[in-house]
């Protein structure tokens, strides 16, 4: 009998709007003679980009270059250097998400002149039922790094993406995209905090010993880092009240590679209180830009395929 649990569940219209936006050329060329098992994935977020070869859910060579920083010229050289490493037998596709619109024109510039075709995935490509009032609001990492978690970590899930903005997301079994909620992430939260106030300095974030802060240094990262991962576990202990007890908290996004991140979330606390998550997974959204490729290779023998790849 065919396992067909992690079986990709195609929303309404998803695949009629992924053909129809590589059709008429919006977001993605027509991929051609591309490398059959392996992609240039670009996650181009608004405190970075991460560029990486990924072979189906598996990335290597994971570059990140700061959005406030880097330059066109930056990516154009990444690009380079990961279409030479992977051109066996053939030049790989560029496969990107992007929440960013000025990466987003880069990374077309940036393409182009080294030659690579280039598909961005949009809302709507993503294969994932949803039940949201306007999915094409939603970030298409965010419902990317859902389906990918749902893929790879089993299900019902809760999945958080400690970014510029954190979001926290509630799938269920069936891989059915509920919706969730965002706040401010906790490096926004500490620049908003200097920002805004005459005396508060922009604290680099760490795990404090205690929640008792002694000084304004240590009470400001009791109150982040403390404070984001208490909202955390509450936002997932609701939400388990409807995917159930079992529901698993998978961790992704920038700041899960802090030091501070996996003492935060996935060891008990002294108190007794159990870890807040059970996974830690920085690369989820390139992961699932992997997924999407194969999926779109996947496709039957002459039909179309998803964000515009070729037969």
């Amino acid at each position: 009998m065919t396992d067909d649990r992690h079986a990709p569940r195609v929303g309404p219209g998803a695949r009629d709007a992924a053909v129809s936006a590589a059709a008429a050329g919006r977001g993605a060329a027509g991929l051609g003679a591309y490398h059959r098992s392996m992609i240039i994935a670009v996650d181009c977020g608004n405190s970075a980009v991460k560029v990486a070869l990924v072979e189906s859910a598996s990335p290597s060579d994971v570059t990140r270059l700061e959005s406030a920083t880097a330059t066109e010229a930056d990516l154009r050289s990444v690009l380079n250097d990961l279409s030479v490493a992977a051109a066996r037998p053939a030049v790989p596709a560029v496969v990107a998400v992007s929440v960013a619109d000025r990466w987003s024109d880069r990374l077309a510039r940036a393409a182009e002149a080294v030659g690579l075709d280039l598909t961005v995935v949009a809302a709507s490509m993503v294969p994932i039922r949803t039940g949201l009032v306007r999915p094409d609001q939603t970030g298409p990492d965010r419902l990317l790094a859902a389906w990918a978690a749902w893929r790879l970590h089993g299900e019902p899930l809760i999945v958080v993406g400690l970014g510029t903005a954190t979001t926290v997301d509630a799938v269920d079994g069936d891989g059915f995209f509920l919706g969730g909620a965002i706040m401010p992430g906790p490096g926004l939260a500490a620049d908003s905090l200097a920002e805004g106030t005459s005396r508060l300095p922009r604290v680099e974030l760490a795990l404090p010993s205690d929640a008792i802060g002694t000084d304004t240094l240590s009470a400001l990262r009791s109150g982040i880092v403390f404070g984001h991962v208490g909202a955390i576990r509450e936002l997932a202990a609701r939400m388990r009240l409807r995917l159930g007890a079992s529901a698993r908290v998978v961790i992704t996004g920038g700041h899960s590679l802090a030091p501070w991140a996996r003492s935060a979330f996935l060891e008990a606390t002294s108190t007794g209180s159990p870890a807040v998550a059970q996974v830690i997974d920085p690369d989820l959204v390139l992961k699932g830009l992997g997924l999407f490729a194969e999926q779109g290779r996947a496709s039957p023998a002459g039909g179309p395929r998803p964000g515009g790849f070729g037969p």
